[in-house]
């Protein structure tokens, strides 16, 4: 019992999406909030404007805005998932660019 609460301590520290904010399917954006408080828009045109597979299916079915958290990764009704870290790594990369100054 002990060697399960100490696997279950490890899983609840990874940094997952916890709830869905806002869903733009013009520009295949959604932002998402984080267990630990991180907030951010996450940019899926790479993935969305030229769509193959289980992507193709969610642009012709149109069911961008059908996405969903499950077991911490951003999903879609028809299977596809896409990894938390990669989703977090996203938003913090924009938030670490430095912006230009107003002139």
């Amino acid at each position: 019992m002990a060697e399960l609460s100490r696997a279950w301590d490890a899983v609840s520290q990874f940094k997952t999406p916890k709830k869905i904010l806002v869903v733009d399917p013009d520009l295949y954006t959604i932002k998402l909030r984080f267990s630990d408080g991180l907030v951010g828009t996450v940019q899926l045109g790479y993935i969305f404007s030229k769509p193959k597979a289980l992507a193709a299916e969610i642009v012709k079915g149109q069911m961008f805005e059908k996405c969903y958290i499950e077991s911490g990764a951003l999903a879609w009704p028809n299977g596809l998932e896409l990894c938390p870290d990669a989703l977090r790594l996203q938003i913090q990369r924009i938030k670490a660019k430095p912006r230009p100054k107003a002139a």
